[in-house]
């Protein structure tokens, strides 16, 4: 992963922070920092700041009880990252019943819902109960309804509808808009694509080179790109014809 330097920022409670910036520029590298996942040879300096506790300072256990009941992430490779021996079903139940204590029963009924909303439903399930007989765009479905099983207060979706249609992109985000208003999730998302971002985030962060070189309220950087690369970012936006409050939500 490329070295990251000189990043801060806040997420805070029903914002929706879009991290935004070329392939390689490093914003992988921070959700995985902040995730806890980065590999055992990599070195981190700062902090990251969770309810008080800075998660740098947890072992590894605790943060396994972090993640998925406090921070939930969507992963850039679905199909990477589900269990092939795993039942879809009882992968997305496993959190329920690890982090909320659910018995198999009420943790499948759950997770039979939870599938449901990001359109994968009991007639899919019967042709292709395990993740690798689905495509990538259902597999993608999986991470995402896995993710919101417990509630986080924070989501950390990495390219999270990279590999859905302009239909199922628009409703996975109204589900995580919903989920913002009802719980006041925040929400880190991240992409290479900034008209997206102007759509359904509150601020953007800019990457460029694994340092961050633009951060602020999605109008300001719009109608006032600072660094060049995002000014780049925008000409290509408008010439597009593509402007925050238009068209499709996942445009």
């Amino acid at each position: 992963m490329p070295e990251v330097r000189d990043i801060s920022f806040t997420v805070g409670q029903g914002m929706t922070l879009g991290i935004v910036g070329e392939s390689g520029a490093g914003k992988t590298t921070v959700a995985m920092a902040v995730a806890g996942l980065l590999e055992e040879s990599a070195t981190i300096t700062g902090r990251v700041i969770f309810n008080d506790i800075d998660l740098l300072a947890l072992d590894e256990k605790a943060m396994c009880g972090v993640r998925g009941s406090g921070i939930g992430m969507i992963f850039q490779d679905p199909r990477a990252s589900l269990d092939p021996s795993m039942s879809v079903l009882d992968q997305v139940a496993e959190p329920l019943r690890l982090h909320l204590g659910l018995n198999q029963i009420e943790g499948r009924k759950q997770a039979l819902q939870l599938l449901k909303d990001v359109s994968i439903n009991q007639d899919i399930l019967s042709v292709a109960p395990y993740a690798h007989m689905l495509s990538g765009g259902l597999c993608q479905r999986v991470m995402i309804a896995t993710a919101l099983a417990c509630h986080p207060q924070v989501l950390i979706a990495d390219e999270p509808t990279s590999s859905l249609d302009l239909t199922l992109q628009a409703q996975i985000i109204g589900l995580i808009k919903q989920r913002q208003k009802a719980t006041g999730l925040g929400v880190m998302f991240i992409t290479h694509d900034l008209a997206l971002i102007t759509k359904i985030a509150d601020e953007i962060l800019v990457m460029y080179q694994g340092r961050a070189v633009e951060r602020g309220r999605v109008e300001n950087i719009i109608s006032n790109p600072d660094h060049p690369y995002t000014a780049e970012l925008v000409s290509i936006l408008e010439d597009s014809g593509l402007s925050r409050g238009g068209g499709n939500a996942a445009a």
